[in-house]
């Protein structure tokens, strides 16, 4: 029953379109769905939407518990699909033991957060100490939501961020990310030679932190690759639409003598044989007219810099067996009146964070390249078990009946700035099991939902105790 609460709690708003950084419609949604459930409600200035439930009966005497989620998600759609993410509502349909969106993202990152939190408000038999929910703005950008959240909000014990993906663990700290971004100007020549229009489509793509150690290609890596291998001139490259997503599709217009066919019936074969998971990969060849080019040492420039920056994992942990330390990915490249190139640089490590920003000042010094930083999340550092983790251990077992796993993740999460503005507050990420967020392969286990909604709800009555 409770987990078909929080299925109907998300399909309401989840018709409301709430790109990052486009979260006024949503936000609007919450402080009327407040409204009529009369709760304490409050919008600051940043967008993020403050709501306060009074403890239950009996309870009153106990320390309040956060519980946060972040309205916004990462809107990405097939090549074939029409779709205007500020316009367009999420077709959510049911397959079997999953939720779905018809040919998009699903938003269930963090979809699925909002729902359990509206669904916990709206029960008034829950045993709980006094609740505020936090659901903040732009996490899957810029984080601005969280990181201007005033400190004042964050007054209490616990914090329960509802933004996980995997239903057996909660995680305890996080990575940080660091946005990269190259610009230049090009300069263009008359084009003598035989057009082709290159596509690259059909990968898995998927998170660029959760994902980026599993064996899935990249469009841009693969594109740059084989364009190198032909020799070409480059007329223009446009691939990804939101930098913390593994480049599933990417498109090139260039010019070449070469027998194009041939090495891209070659090149895809070498592929599909190196990644077998990505047995769907298209490569679509068209014949186009090419007006101009980048001149030749702008345009081997370019296909020199994809193809040699890494884009993938670059250390493991030290100390956890398998976990991703440092990775960075390629996640946007748009080349046609000028080069704009968006990078995403996580780690766990300050070190090697810092190392990822000297690397990319010396490829702009090589390149000629401008470079700039716009934003970098502070670490989520592991503090070891405390009081909290082992409250969430004990609810698991309970009603699962299991050893819950408590983890990092290789991803930022908004817990890193609450961490730092409140080192004291104890906090976990807590969710359903999600699959390939940040893809329109984005799916959401509801057989997992129902312990993880019963989980939550047992915590916060032993919270209580």
């Amino acid at each position: 029953m409770r987990a078909q609460k929080v299925i109907d709690e998300f399909m309401k708003f989840s018709v409301i379109p709430h790109p990052s950084g486009n979260e006024k419609a949503v936000g609007e949604y919450l402080i009327s769905w407040a409204k009529e459930h009369n709760i304490a409600h409050k919008m600051d200035s940043y967008g993020n939407v403050i709501m306060e439930k009074a403890a239950s009966v009996g309870y009153e005497d106990k320390e309040r518990v956060i519980l946060q989620s972040h309205m916004d998600m990462v809107c990405v759609a097939d090549s074939d699909k029409e779709y205007d993410p500020l316009c367009d509502p999420i077709e959510v349909y049911r397959d079997g033991d999953f939720l779905k969106a018809k040919g998009t993202s699903l938003g269930a990152d963090d979809g699925a957060g909002v729902a359990m939190m509206l669904y916990i408000l709206s029960d008034d038999t829950l045993k709980h100490p006094a609740i505020r929910a936090i659901f903040t703005v732009e996490e899957e950008t810029s984080m601005k939501g969280a990181e201007n959240l005033d400190v004042k909000y964050l007054e209490g014990k616990y914090l329960l961020n509802l933004d996980w993906e995997e239903k057996d663990s909660i995680s305890s700290s996080c990575s940080n990310t660091v946005s990269i971004i190259f610009d230049s100007e090009v300069k263009r020549v008359k084009n003598t030679k035989p057009g082709y229009r290159i596509k690259v489509m059909n990968l898995l793509g998927g998170h660029s932190g959760c994902d980026i150690n599993l064996p899935r290609a990249s469009a841009i890596k693969l594109l740059s690759n084989l364009m190198l291998d032909m020799g070409c001139d480059v007329s223009s490259f446009n691939a990804g639409r939101v930098v913390n997503a593994i480049c599933a599709e990417a498109e090139a217009v260039i010019a070449t003598d070469c027998n194009v066919e041939a090495a891209v019936k070659a090149f895809e074969e070498a592929v599909k044989a190196e990644y077998p998971n990505e047995k769907d990969v298209l490569f679509i060849v068209e014949k186009c007219d090419v007006d101009t080019v980048l001149e030749k040492e702008d345009g081997d420039k370019f296909i020199s810099f994809l193809v040699g920056v890494h884009s993938g994992v670059f250390y493991m942990s030290k100390y956890t067996p398998d976990f991703v330390e440092t990775s960075q990915n390629i996640g946007i490249v748009r080349l046609n009146d000028a080069l704009h190139i968006e990078i995403l640089a996580r780690s766990s490590s300050k070190f090697h964070s810092e190392e990822r920003k000297r690397a990319a000042k010396a490829l702009a010094m090589v390149y000629g390249y401008s470079l700039s930083i716009p934003s970098e999340n502070p670490i989520w550092e592991e503090k070891g078990e405390n009081e909290l983790i082992r409250i969430m251990k004990k609810a698991y077992s309970e009603v699962v009946g299991e050893e819950l796993k408590v983890i990092g993740v290789h991803a930022g999460l908004e817990c890193a700035f609450f961490s730092s503005v409140k080192p004291e507050l104890q906090m976990v990420s807590v969710g359903p099991q999600l699959y390939d967020v940040h893809s329109p392969k984005e799916r959401w286990e509801i057989s997992s939902l129902g312990d993880t909604i019963d989980f939550v709800v047992k915590a916060l009555e032993l919270m209580s105790n």
